[in-house]
């Protein structure tokens, strides 16, 4: 009865075989549908807090700091001006950085200070304009004291610390400061530090001098 099963395998191949890869394309996409979604955790954000007489820091996730902790911001700093348009100060969370990094540098042995803060336009024009006759041209001057339309200074964003004789003690800063959002900017100028970062974060690359800002 070789036609019986002739017949048989055929009707294995033009019914059985189709319903079985049709049952397939079904099962698949089920499966698929069936699967359980992944869950992506999201992490919360996080600032630091300082406490400056037990030099402990604290990492929350909630809006604000603890009241005896001090709140460094959370992220760079940028301007802050008057109704004219102006800064007339040095930025108050930049200051504030300064100070708890100078508390926590003197439970190390190290005395930090504040040289230079905000200056006014008309005196750092003063700076610009003595730097040129030192340097003999306004590029070469530029890469020691900017303009002011273009230097931080007299935007209160920078600071100058421990100049002009204590290098050693300003390292401390560059090692440590981006604890606090303070970090040494350029490479010739081991005593300029802004607060371009948010405290925790790593400092950029130093740029080779202030020419970098010249835009």
């Amino acid at each position: 009865m070789r036609w019986v099963r002739k017949q048989n395998s055929a009707f294995l191949v033009a019914v059985v075989v189709p319903l079985l890869i049709g049952v397939g394309l079904v099962v698949v996409p089920l499966n698929e549908d069936l699967a359980s979604p992944v869950v992506v955790a999201q992490e919360l954000p996080t600032i630091a807090c300082f406490d400056v007489q037990s030099r402990i820091t604290l990492t929350v996730t909630e809006s604000s700091c603890p009241p005896e902790f001090l709140f460094l911001g959370d992220g760079p700093l940028t301007e802050i001006t008057d109704a004219t348009g102006e800064a007339t100060e040095l930025h108050p969370l930049l200051a504030t950085r300064f100070s708890v990094a100078q508390s926590f540098a003197r439970a190390d042995g190290v005395e930090l200070s504040l040289t230079s803060g905000f200056r006014s336009f008309v005196r750092q024009q003063m700076l610009f304009d003595r730097e040129v006759v030192t340097r003999g041209s306004e590029s070469e001057a530029a890469k020691w004291v900017l303009p002011p339309q273009f230097s931080k200074h007299p935007r209160g964003l920078a600071i100058d610390v421990n100049y002009p004789d204590g290098r050693d003690q300003a390292l401390w800063l560059e090692r440590n400061g981006s604890r606090f959002g303070l970090c040494r900017v350029y490479a010739n100028e081991w005593w300029h530090f802004e607060g371009v970062i948010a405290p925790g974060l790593t400092c950029p690359a130093l740029a080779p001098n202030a020419l970098v800002d010249l835009e």
